[in-house]
């Protein structure tokens, strides 16, 4: 009897002792490891460090031309997705005024112009490039038979023109 209550004690204490090594070796882990900061202590250190190193917030400044030459491609842009002037000469124009100003600003508009630029750029492009199927079949350019929604490229132009109204009132143009 003494045998078999021996055995069974053994493996009775011989899991206790396993969970005790697993645990002491996890202590020396945590000792052992980098101290990482909490959550709470990394937030409540950013408002002492933007103090310190007096950050504000970003604000763009575009060159003075910018706003002109993106108005101008706005005008450029409804003239022809409205219908307004299909002629040769404003297409013409149109094509001549966006490759200058998309090589003028396409790496150089700051940061932050607001929605005029990407929606200058997003309406521009879409009727560049419906411009360019119609002359490669040899038709004119039609704008009730592009593949985009007509009313929506008006709508982004002047969602772009009213940003960039409002950056300039605001001094960031």
């Amino acid at each position: 009897m003494s045998s078999s209550v021996c055995a069974a004690s053994a493996r009775i204490v011989a899991p206790r002792a396993a969970v005790h090594a697993r645990a002491s070796a996890s202590e020396k882990r945590a000792t052992t490891a980098p101290a990482m900061p909490n959550r709470r202590a990394m937030l409540a250190s950013v408002p002492a460090l933007l103090l310190a190193t007096q950050a504000g917030p970003a604000s763009a400044k575009a060159p003075p031309e910018y706003y002109d030459d993106t108005m101008e491609v706005i005008a450029l842009t409804k003239s022809i997705i409205s219908g307004a002037d299909l002629s040769e000469a404003n297409i013409a124009a149109f094509q001549a005024k966006r490759d200058v100003w998309y090589a003028n600003y396409q790496l150089h508009h700051e940061k932050g112009v607001g929605y005029g630029y990407a929606n200058t750029f997003n309406a521009q492009a879409k009727v560049g490039f419906q411009i360019r199927v119609f002359a490669e079949k040899g038709e004119p350019f039609d704008p009730d038979r592009t593949v985009y929604n007509k009313d929506y490229l008006l709508e982004i132009l002047d969602r772009g023109k009213t940003s960039l109204d409002e950056m300039k009132a605001a001094g960031q143009l």
